[in-house]
């Protein structure tokens, strides 16, 4: 399974709204996560400067970039016993959103 992270610029000209995206072999799935800032907080439970820390890069834009931290997302997730990857693909695209 392919995993990375679309970045789109925010609608009020500032910070960035992020897109979770999985692609398998037969399917695609999109969650949409919203802006950066409100995902590592409410979601991630952790810093903005803390992702850039695990995952190595503030590049996230660039394609290795995003895969990490779609990665990171993820694991994070695993890690904190919210969901698993058979139960994310099972979600509604908007589940995940902190807007």
């Amino acid at each position: 399974m392919r995993v990375y992270v679309e970045v789109n610029r925010g609608s009020y000209g500032f910070g960035h709204t992020w897109t979770l995206v999985l692609e398998g072999k037969s399917s695609t799935k999109s969650f949409y996560l919203g802006q950066d800032v409100k995902v590592c907080s409410r979601l991630l439970q952790c810093d903005p400067s803390y992702v850039v820390q695990q995952i190595g890069t503030r590049e996230i834009q660039s394609d290795r970039g995003s895969k990490r931290l779609a990665r990171f997302i993820l694991d994070t997730l695993k890690e904190n016993h919210l969901l698993s990857t058979r139960k994310l693909m099972t979600m509604e695209s908007w589940s995940l959103c902190v807007e």
